[in-house]
């Protein structure tokens, strides 16, 4: 269909409130996101661990959650998904309060893993209870406010450092914050209801489903070997891996980028790199926008062609400081609509009853780019010595995406089926 009707509010008959709460999960999941990377040179001279022992909380952290996403289903048929939510965001309220505290590296290390177990259980929690009950307009919106929240994350933690303060209190603080945050979702999560409407059934094509329930459905269980048979499946993750690395090697390596392959001021570097994130928020509401009139498979294949020109941009020699403000703007606004597409695209592509534990194998790969992405970009930038390395290194996950939405478009045949 030319135009994708919205179906499903979050908003339900009875359910007051439930809107906001998902506003605010979305935003608990961004809020933490960026922190890392950018606290890592104040927080490793603070526990006097070297500069490359970041790689060991980074690995903890995706481990954790990949580990919480692909158990996260589970979790959410025996809780619902309102509460696996409530546990999500505690888990991250606890790591964060932690971080701050903790005198030594080892500490670290140990706080990470709720750090990673929380955010892979909200992600995949939040993603697929959306999933089935809005469009992709609305999907993409909420994307944003993820986008919002890592901005905003890392901005007051640039604030809190630059003003001359420990480090441990930008994390305290960002961690009470998402304090606020969890008890305002507690308050709402109890409301939320994993009952599927007959018009969101027939919206999804789930008429079987007399129960309208997934948490009935997926009693019949669905191991990782059964998910990864489904046409297309791999294809998808292998998609979501794709852009998460582009994404993620975007957010650690730009501002190295800048400095040694165009050479700016390591501070005039960290200020054009923040404009990532303003072009991953900018980019996503105006795809929230583009999505009312335009399909999944359009939204994905636009977003790689963006991705495609920031990368040609990166590489063309251009006079001035144009190509150090545009390109990663357009790097930003290139993923912002992938994600929620494919996110909106699974309970079509896959049932809705399979669609917690797909989302979980999504979230999982996510969690696995977010460390392998720009680790083994450091591997690149070590052989060929040079930063210039980089446009082809983000170019070459941008093909393996293209090709794995192609797959995915021939085999579940998504421009006739219009999803």
């Amino acid at each position: 269909m030319a135009h994708e009707q919205i179906h499903g509010d979050i908003v339900r008959a009875g359910t007051p409130g439930v809107s906001l709460q998902v506003i605010l999960g979305f935003l608990a999941i961004g809020l933490p996101e960026a922190l890392l990377g950018a606290s890592w040179p104040a927080m490793g001279a603070g526990v006097h661990a070297p500069l490359v022992a970041v790689v060991g909380i980074a690995a903890v952290l995706a481990a954790g959650s990949a580990a919480a996403a692909i158990a996260a289903e589970p979790v959410a048929r025996r809780f619902g998904s309102g509460r696996t939510v409530d546990m999500g965001v505690a888990l991250t309220v606890l790591a964060l309060l932690g971080f701050s505290f903790a005198p030594h590296y080892w500490v670290l290390l140990i706080f990470a893993l709720p750090y990673g177990i929380g955010s892979g259980m909200l992600v995949v929690a939040l993603n697929a209870y959306v999933s089935v009950r809005s469009a992709n307009a609305r999907i993409t919106w909420l994307h944003a406010t993820t986008a919002f929240g890592a901005l905003v994350g890392h901005t007051v933690l640039g604030w809190i450092i630059a003003d001359g303060a420990d480090w441990r209190w930008a994390y305290r603080t960002i961690g009470l914050v998402q304090l606020a945050l969890a008890v305002m979702l507690a308050a709402g999560t109890r409301r939320w209801r994993d009952h599927l409407t007959a018009a969101q059934m027939a919206q999804l094509g789930e008429t079987p489903y007399a129960q309208g329930d997934w948490r009935h459905d997926m009693r019949r269980p669905h191991v990782v070997r059964t998910l990864m048979a489904m046409p297309a499946a791999v294809a998808v993750i292998v998609l979501m891996f794709a852009t998460t690395s582009v994404e993620q090697t975007t957010m650690l390596w730009a501002s190295s980028y800048m400095v040694h392959a165009g050479g700016m001021s390591i501070h005039t570097a960290g200020v054009y790199a923040n404009l990532f994130f303003v072009g991953l928020v900018a980019g996503s509401v105006v795809a929230g926008v583009v999505a009312l009139k335009v399909r999944d498979v359009w939204m994905v294949v636009g977003g790689i062609a963006v991705l495609l020109g920031a990368v040609v941009l990166m590489v063309v020699p251009m006079a001035g400081l144009w190509r150090a403000l545009t390109a990663p703007v357009l790097l930003g606004v290139g993923c912002a609509p992938i994600a929620p597409a494919v996110v909106h695209a699974t309970p079509r592509l896959f049932g809705a009853a399979r669609t917690p534990a797909m989302i979980g194998m999504q979230t999982a790969a996510v969690s696995l780019a977010t460390l392998v992405g720009p680790v083994l970009f450091a591997g690149v930038e070590r052989v060929s010595g040079s930063m210039h390395a980089l446009p082809w290194y983000l170019l070459g996950f941008t093909v393996i995406a293209l090709a794995a939405y192609a797959r995915v478009a021939r085999v579940a045949r998504l421009h006739v089926r219009g999803e």
